[in-house]
């Protein structure tokens, strides 16, 4: 395909398509589209709360736990957000060439079709992302349990809350996209407030000369360091846990101002926010605990205000980590749901899950699905997932950048307003097939596996819905339909994935799918 400027039909998909007006039979109506209220700072903002969460006070034993040392654990930390800086230019490639919400589901759709795109949405809607939402509204429920009933919260009260805190997240998602997006920018703005005061925490035990020196000499910081590289590749797994938002504008790619722009701007500068957060983040931590005592450590946000500052600086640090956990919840509900709302309208998930409600301009079924899955693994352990959740996800970060490099191949002339280098794309689809295959041969290799299980259930699910559309079709005789234009097509030019409505200009990337949403009515008689 040449190279195109603005007029680009890349560009183009993301906009109505033109005629497509209500006329005076009502037969063709204008379709209701997300809106475009997220710039550069609130993007970031978005960003950076959905990362800055349950995390960083959660991530740390498991980091310094695996690779044994105070400079083995700060490295992983500073290579999981170089990593993730990486890859989010890496996704505001195909992000700005498909202009679409729904993150890897477009992408992998419009490479190498949809049957791949659907595991992905699947396996993201229905495990990845819920669980890993879940470990936040846990981590929530868990500290807000022990701020008001101390050691007598029981397991009901702990369950309730984080139930009520799904609602109201779904609620706050569901009256307007708006309303979370200033949420999520108040959040934002305390969390850095927080993880300054962390950093005050640190300084405060400095001035009194009770640091821990050992974490920070040459000659220890590397004391006791593992010498198994599957430890750091594990390790890598729990700091990355604490990043895993990175990809959240893709998502809602429909919903940002002037895409070329904001998605790479705003993903680079909340990335380079989470990442410089959490490197000051980790030297108070140092600063603060001696290696056992990370590793021993369950509530280590709340321990480094009490060791600073006392009973106060706890209460303080426990309300500001209740606080990270809201916006990063609240943020994840934003973005997933547009995931499972992109997939719907596409025709893999059940047709009202696509619904954009007229009113409220928010998708309101991929919202209750999400919360709904959500809110049943409050009864499991996610944290213990990680390893099967990690391996997961980053088996479809592999298969995403495969999709980059594909297209850089074959589409070498297509329209891409923002370019990384070649060898960036090939160093990071190394990177994630490392990050897959490595884990199979750790302590935690049937945990890794676990997560493979979805695949042939998501497998059955498609085909299931295949024939049962196939047999749908077929019970009806055949009807005319008419598109935006007018012009006349048969049934059998609906759904191909060649694309093609009348004599509408539709691009096709790596032979499958098309950006250009078909409008597609039926007319009586």
């Amino acid at each position: 395909m040449a190279s195109t400027s603005e007029t680009s039909p890349l560009l183009r998909s993301t906009e109505e398509v033109p005629g497509l007006e209500d006329d005076s039979c009502g037969t063709v109506n204008k379709p209701v589209k997300m809106q475009r209220t997220v710039g550069v700072l609130a993007g970031a903002a978005i960003l950076f709360g959905n990362c800055v969460g349950a995390g960083i006070f959660i991530s740390p034993r498991g980091v310094y736990e695996k690779t044994g040392s105070a400079a083995g654990g700060m490295i992983v930390w500073a290579v999981a957000g170089l990593i993730s800086t990486l890859c989010t230019l890496a996704y505001a490639e195909l992000g700005t060439m498909m202009q679409e919400s729904g993150g890897e589901f477009v992408y992998i759709k419009n490479t190498y079709g949809k049957y791949p795109a659907f595991l992905f949405s699947f396996c993201n809607a229905f495990l990845i992302k819920p669980a890993m939402l879940t470990v936040g509204v846990l981590t929530f429920a868990d500290y807000m349990a022990a701020l008001i009933w101390g050691d007598g919260a029981t397991f009901v009260m702990v369950k309730s809350i984080g139930a009520s805190v799904i609602v109201f997240l779904a609620v706050l998602n569901i009256l307007s996209s708006k309303l979370i997006v200033k949420f999520c920018s108040f959040i934002s703005i305390f969390k850095l407030v927080v993880v300054f005061f962390l950093l005050v925490c640190g300084f405060a035990i400095v001035i009194r000369g009770k640091q821990h020196k050992e974490n920070f000499k040459p000659a220890t910081a590397f004391k006791n360091a593992s010498s198994n590289p599957t430890d750091y590749g594990l390790a890598f797994y729990f700091s990355a846990f604490s990043y895993t938002s990175w990809n959240s504008l893709n998502f809602m790619t429909e919903e940002l101002k002037s895409p070329t722009e904001t998605l790479p701007r705003a993903g680079m500068l909340g990335v380079t926010a989470v990442t410089v957060s959490y490197l000051l983040a980790n030297i108070s931590y140092l600063l603060l605990f001696s290696m056992t005592g990370i590793i021993d450590s369950k509530t280590i946000a709340m321990d480094s205000g009490y060791l600073a500052f006392g009973r106060v600086g706890e209460l303080f640090m426990c309300i500001g980590l209740l606080l990270s956990v809201l916006g990063c919840v609240g943020g994840g509900i934003l973005c997933v749901s547009r995931n499972i709302q992109s997939t719907a309208e596409d025709g893999q998930f059940p047709a009202w899950m696509s619904r954009i409600n007229p009113t409220f301009n928010t998708p309101i079924p991929a919202i209750l699905v999400l919360s709904t899955t959500t809110m049943m693994y409050l009864f499991v352990d996610p944290y213990a997932l990680i390893p099967c959740l990690g391996t997961m996800e980053w088996f479809f970060y592999m298969i995403t950048f495969s999709c980059l490099l594909y297209l850089r191949y074959t589409e070498p002339k297509n329209y891409r307003p923002f370019k990384i280098p070649i060898v960036v794309g090939v160093f990071l689809f190394l990177v994630t097939v490392a990050c897959v295959v490595l884990p199979l041969f750790s302590s935690d290799r049937y945990s890794a596996l676990m997560g493979f299980i979805t695949l042939p259930l998501a497998t059955v699910f498609y085909l299931a819905k295949h024939y049962y559309n196939k047999f749908s079709r077929s019970s009806y005789p055949a009807a005319t339909m008419v598109s935006a234009n007018s012009s006349v097509v048969s049934n059998s030019s609906v759904g191909s994935d060649k694309g093609g409505v009348g004599s509408l200009p539709v691009p096709s990337y790596g032979s499958h799918g098309n950006t250009l949403k078909e409008s597609i009515v039926f007319k009586n008689g």
